[in-house]
This record gives structure tokens, sequence and C-alpha cells, in this order.
């Protein structure tokens, strides 16, 4: 996916994804739809989709309706990308809750840089289409989750001179 140079703070990705909630079902989106989706007060909204406006993801002109520009559109579309890529990777790997899983994956998304984010996403990405087989070690590492400990094989694998001998090979 392409990637691009904005990061929006937050909020006003909030904003942008309910315009783009919104949008799904409703082609007619005035301030005041995105303002009762999120719960904020129409000042404060406004504020917001001028500043989107300015970022030339929204196209919005006062009291006519807004849409998302082509830019919007691919900014979400990677924004929702990352986001289910990171949260399937805490559910089906580590085996954390969905729910809990989907809120942990946008706190990891506003904690990261973007250069970090990016290449933390294409690890997850390449390991979630790599053809090999199963990394060896990610079975062992969710034993370790289950289980509180390091498999023996790994700790017999550790202790041998030279460290492990395949069971946390990536290759």
């Amino acid at each position: 996916m392409k990637e691009n140079n904005k990061k929006l703070s937050e909020s006003l990705e909030k904003y942008l994804l309910a315009i783009f909630d919104i949008s799904k079902n409703n082609s007619n989106i005035i301030v005041k739809d995105v303002s009762k989706r999120l719960g904020f007060g129409g000042a404060t909204t406004a504020t917001a989709i001028k500043t989107l406006a300015k970022f030339g993801l929204i196209n919005y002109v006062p009291y006519q309706n807004i849409t998302l520009t082509k830019e919007g559109i691919e900014y979400i579309q990677l924004k929702l990308y990352r986001h289910n890529t990171i949260s399937t990777f805490l559910n089906q790997v580590l085996e954390i809750e969905k729910a809990s899983a989907d809120k942990n994956a946008s706190a990891i998304e506003y904690s990261m840089t973007q250069d970090v984010l990016t290449k933390f996403v294409h690890f997850l990405d390449f390991m979630k289409q790599c053809s090999c087989a199963e990394p060896k070690w990610l079975n062992s590492c969710k034993h370790s989750l289950k289980n509180g400990q390091i498999p023996k094989k790994c700790t017999d694998c550790v202790s041998i001179k030279g460290g492990c001998k395949g069971c946390h090979s990536i290759t």
C-alpha cells in the first residue's frame, strides 16, 4: 500500500474516519452530521473540518456538503490497513481478545513515529504474506505466552555454544 507523507493527530483522524463512515450511507454530509457522530460541538467540528480541507483530505465549503478527496480516501485506506494489520497480529498471534486488540492497535499507531510505524506494519504484513511455513520461533513464543516459561527446546538451544540452531531462526 502506498505510503503517504501526512500524519494527522488522533483527533483529526477521528474526524476523517467519521466522514468516511458517514459517506458509506449518506452522500450529503454536513458539519452537523460529523459533530453528531462524534459527540463534539459544532464549532470544534467546523475547525477540524477546515483543517482537513486545508490538508487536502476533504472538499469543504461552509454550508455545503463535505466530500473526501482522492488523497483523503487513500489516507483512510492506509490508516485502516495499518490498524487492521496491527489488530490482527495482536489477536491472532499474541491471542489478545479482539476488542482489546483493536483498542491497543490504536494506541500503538499513535505512539510510534511515522517511520517506525511504517516499518512495523511492513514487518507484520511480510510475516502474514510470507510463503514460508510459520516461523519455528512463533510457536515457541505462543507456548511461552500461554505457559509463562520458555519451552525446554529453546533453553537447551540457547545454551549451546554459538547460539540457537534453528528454533528462533526467521530464515
